[in-house]
């Protein structure tokens, strides 16, 4: 059974925890019978947190929505209905905050109202009002660009521009038509995203594949020439970060509003793999990343996908990004014979990448080169007689650098 294969009962699972949590945590039980929110958390040890919020309940939305459950359905309007009402929910006490400041924050927070907005993309008609919301939304997003060029991580439009809520702002908006409104700020964008020769450390590697990402799914349709251009940087980044599958890494960015710091961790390898789905699709079909995402949908399953840095709680976020990166797998990932010759040569170059082999052919390198000049020794030991000799070794050392060249190969 192939990676792609299991990613229904994946989806099915993270459904249910997402359910459950707004049914019946902490977060839900605390309000009115038509309210429901989500937290930073799910699952059984998330079910007396009071915490909820906007990250949250944007992943609960994201989930339910896409959903035929009538379970979930029944909640899209509650989740709805929580977002509209967080500001009278504070003003008489009802909402859980941490202080007033953070709260403000989060009201005017880029990323978050931006994941809000790419939620409500995929509530179709009759699920839930959205249509009011979403114009709020759009026209406060709009109205908080800085210097026509792109976002600052809050609304106030204080700090620098940066890449990140850029990208989150220009997905959210793009998913509701506003992409020629905001043009400008798409070129700027890929002008930094697609720059070659970036290198970088972690944290501009991981903000740049979510760009990426951004890019490529902001909208249904790409022209040639811009698949062209996401694919060649998408590539580029591929092959540096390919050999990371085999670890569990996402990264955490950090970002400030006066003296207060938050966080948002950007699963980059999820990303990457929603990517070669749209951009690649034979890389989905590669050895690593088969394996990596079957490890993922093994450990959704089972209830235990977390990242190992980040705690032992399951993130109610980082399930939602994965659901979205699993739909978009299965709809543009369409494996062909060719995949699976591609797979088989890629698990064959894999197998033969092991440090043991490049010993085992300089050993017969040497081992060739002494026959020869022993074969000479004992023939005639003339000089000109070595060089007939030592041709079959040469030739043999051509060989065994076109097949390094094949092992090393993406």
């Amino acid at each position: 059974m192939t990676a792609e294969e299991k990613i229904e009962p994946a989806l099915e699972k993270i459904t249910g925890l997402m359910v459950d949590q707004c049914t019946h945590g902490a977060q839900s039980r605390e309000l009115e019978p038509n309210g429901a929110a989500c937290g930073q958390f799910i699952g059984d040890a998330a079910r007396d947190r009071l915490q909820r919020g906007l990250h949250g309940t944007a992943a609960a939305l994201r989930v339910l929505a896409q959903s035929n459950s009538p379970d979930a359905t029944k909640l899209i309007p509650k989740l709805i209905w929580y977002i509209n009402n967080r500001e009278a929910l504070r003003s008489s006490a009802g909402e859980p905050t941490g202080t007033n400041h953070t709260f403000d924050d989060d009201q005017k927070n880029v990323i978050k109202l931006s994941e809000i907005l790419y939620g409500l993309s995929y509530v179709a008609a009759g699920q839930g009002p959205t249509d009011t919301l979403v114009q709020e939304l759009a026209n406060k997003l709009k109205a908080a660009r800085k210097d026509d060029k792109g976002w600052t991580h809050f609304l106030d439009k204080e700090g620098t521009i940066d890449d990140l809520p850029t990208a989150f702002a220009i997905l959210g908006l793009c998913q509701h038509g506003y992409e020629q409104e905001i043009e400008k700020q798409i070129q700027c964008l890929e002008a930094g995203a697609l720059a070659a020769n970036q290198g970088g450390n972690i944290n501009e590697t991981s903000v740049r594949i979510f760009c990426l990402f951004a890019l490529a799914f902001r909208k249904e349709n790409l022209n040639q020439d811009e698949t062209k251009r996401l694919k060649r940087a998408f590539v580029g980044l591929w092959k540096e970060h390919e050999g990371l599958f085999a670890q569990d890494l996402e990264q955490n960015i950090e970002y400030w509003k006066g003296a207060t710091n938050y966080y948002v961790r950007i699963p980059w390898q999820l990303y990457l793999l929603a990517l070669a789905a749209r951009l690649d699709p034979k890389r989905i079909s590669s050895f690593s990343a088969q394996r990596r995402l079957g490890q993922i949908l093994n450990a959704v399953v089972s209830a235990n996908f977390r990242y190992p840095y980040s705690g032992l709680p399951l993130s109610s976020r980082t399930h939602a990004i994965l659901f979205d990166v699993l739909t978009k797998i299965r709809r543009y990932a369409r494996r062909n014979v060719l995949h699976s010759l591609f797979y088989g040569f890629d698990r064959l170059r894999t197998f033969l990448s092991r440090p043991i082999f490049s010993w085992l052919t300089l050993f017969a390198f040497v081992s060739l080169c002494a026959y020869c000049i022993w074969q000479w020794h004992k023939k005639s030991g003339k000089p000109e007689d070595i060089g007939p000799d030592l041709t079959g070794a040469v030739i043999f050392l051509f060989i065994t650098f076109l097949v390094d060249r094949l092992r090393k190969s993406r």
